[in-house]
């Protein structure tokens, strides 16, 4: 019995690495394909019904990688951010435990609303419960 959860502890430690180690090799090239643009990068953490950070500044112009990241196990949550008169039209699913990355670039200056448009029958939906933040884009210097 104990050989086996030896057996069973070194296998989950061989697949976690494996795991972390394609997870770097993906990632570093990503960071520094974002640091070689000049984008402006940004991560967002999903979950309890909020976002955190709840307020993001940007700078016009410039491109975004923003990283939105699911802590949630279970509930599934999205960011939707519009801004007809700014050419930003943003909505992206993030189901539980997992994370998705936009590019975008802000036109212009302005403040916008984000929030999760997520909705059970019969409840609140997300935002209703305070899933929604602020985006300040700023003037190009």
């Amino acid at each position: 019995m104990e050989k086996d959860n030896k057996s069973e502890r070194g296998a989950r430690r061989k697949r976690f690495s494996a795991v972390l180690a394609c997870t770097l090799l993906v990632s570093v090239p990503l960071a520094a394909l974002a640091a070689e643009t000049g984008a402006q990068q940004v991560t967002v953490h999903l979950g309890d019904y909020r976002f955190h950070p709840d307020a993001i500044e940007l700078v016009a112009g410039q491109p975004v990688e923003l990283t939105l990241v699911n802590d949630d196990k279970i509930t599934p949550h999205n960011f939707t951010l519009k801004g007809p008169n700014a050419g930003i039209d943003l909505d992206a699913a993030v189901p539980a435990g997992e994370s998705t990355t936009l590019h975008f670039t802000p036109p212009t200056a302005g403040s916008y609303i984000f929030y999760c448009n997520k909705k059970l029958p019969f409840m609140k939906s997300h935002r209703e419960r305070g899933m929604e933040g602020k985006l300040v884009v700023r003037p190009a210097s």
